[in-house]
């Protein structure tokens, strides 16, 4: 369909209430719409959580520094494993059950993850209990998207989408900043005896944080189930099998921009992931080891992370107001220079209370948000219309695959090598993807000339 076609049957499509510059579908209210707000405040920093509070609960166990990074990177392979494997199932059972359940079902998933997470007694049980807060995020993940669409019109719908990005953004910055100073205030509350003949102890300081977000996750699951719009969807079209969409992808990969798409895939959900999985376990070992209690060390390490990505916020608005000026594949090799800039800095960081820190921070959040947001664009740009849905589909399993790769192997040298290793490792690879970008304009614009 053209452009005036789409036009033509979005305006033909009836319209609901209209609330400021969002029009909703027709059956929607406006509880349904404030409480999709609500969980997108929520979502991203419920999800964000376990990986920047890892530092405690490894502290907890009492495992060895040395071991830290392996063990971080399992876990998010773990989780990755499992939001891959059930995503999917997830959205077809919203279909049958409706959108309500399932999205408070996510929620309530990750407080059970995160009451039982605290409480394993090693790796082993560790691992296990990732399960129920991977489930968790695969249904957030999945939910939050869907409910949106569901809701709005075509119209407005570019609209709602980066409305709910921002309260994804804003949430994750205001929640980690207050969790951040539970971990202190656990340790050096003088509890009343009533609580102390609970057992209330404050070495468990670790396990209270983690009780006090499954609390919140809880109560988010509670207010979703009994405010979003009853019922199910309307029926959707059959979907090809994920092995046959897979397999129409890469055949697509034919076109090198659509190649470069998936490898830009790879690396910026690499870089979000060595964001989420080793900076705030890379800060917490640090200022531990300058003489800081652990919740203290805890509890600056999350504010860094908190710091990365308020950065982060301004540059998406940044990023999304000069994107549309410039080629997708230009605009891709300016993120990634940023980007590897602000990785490859962090291994030059001597003092991480320093004002060098401030300046890698800010660097990593803009790189970490221009290299996602580009390689977004790009694809988006670049999928054909006729198989727009496999490419899409393609660019996420590649970026599973960026996710695994810099799980894996980053966690090994975070270890081996040493904290910023990971960092030094996807600094590399967002330079490779610039040099592939800026290959592919040089054979592009000699091949115009000729």
């Amino acid at each position: 369909m053209d452009q005036k076609g789409e036009i033509q049957n979005s305006s033909n499509t009836e319209m609901g209430l209209k609330i400021g510059p969002i029009v909703l579908m027709p059956d929607i209210e406006k509880r349904h719409l404030a409480t999709l707000f609500f969980g997108a405040f929520f979502g991203i920093a419920s999800m964000a959580f376990v990986n920047v509070f890892n530092y405690s609960i490894f502290s907890a166990l009492e495992l060895p520094e040395d071991q830290f990074g392996r063990l971080a990177g399992s876990l998010t392979a773990v989780q990755e494993v499992v939001v891959v494997s059930v995503i999917g199932f997830f959205g077809a059972l919203s279909d049958k059950i409706g959108r309500r359940i399932v999205y408070s079902m996510g929620f309530f998933l990750l407080g059970i993850g995160y009451f039982i997470y605290p409480l394993a007694d090693n790796v082993t049980e560790l691992l296990f209990f990732r399960v129920f807060v991977a489930l968790g995020c695969a249904a957030n993940t999945v939910m939050l998207p869907t409910v949106a669409n569901d809701y709005v019109h075509d119209s407005t719908r570019g609209r709602l989408i980066a409305f709910t990005s921002i309260l994804n953004g804003l949430g994750l910055v205001l929640i980690i900043s207050t969790f951040r100073n539970f971990a202190t205030f656990y340790e050096q509350l003088e509890a009343p005896e009533f609580l102390m003949n609970l057992g209330y102890d404050t070495a468990n300081w670790a396990q209270y944080t983690f009780w006090s977000a499954s609390a919140m996750v809880f109560i988010v699951s509670i207010v979703l189930y009994f405010n979003l719009k009853k019922g199910t969807a309307e029926a959707t079209a059959k979907k090809d099998s994920y092995f046959s969409t897979l397999k129409i992808a890469i055949k697509e990969a034919k076109n090198p921009r659509v190649a470069l798409a998936y490898t830009a895939g790879i690396v910026s959900r690499g870089d979000l992931a060595v964001v989420s999985t080793f900076f705030a376990l890379w800060l917490g070992i640090e200022f531990q080891s300058m003489g800081m209690s652990k919740p203290e060390a805890q509890k600056m390490a999350a504010l860094l992370y908190v710091a990365v990505q308020a950065c982060a916020i301004p540059g998406a608005l940044f990023i999304n107001f000069f994107i549309d000026k410039f080629d997708r594949v230009v605009a891709l090799a300016i993120s990634m220079a940023i980007a590897a800039t602000g990785y490859l800095y962090l291994g030059f960081i001597d003092d991480v209370t320093g004002y060098e820190m401030y300046f890698g921070v800010g660097l990593l959040g803009l790189g970490e948000i221009f290299a996602n947001i580009s390689a977004i664009s790009l694809i988006g740009t670049v999928a054909p219309a006729k198989a727009r849905g496999a490419v899409i589909g393609g660019f996420s399993f590649f970026g599973a695959v960026g996710i695994f790769l810099v799980a894996g192997i980053g966690g090994q040298i975070f270890d081996s090598i040493g904290p910023t290793a990971p960092f030094t490792l996807v600094g590399i690879a967002n330079l490779g993807l610039l040099t592939l970008a800026l290959l592919l304009l040089f054979v592009e614009r000699r091949k115009n000339k000729n």
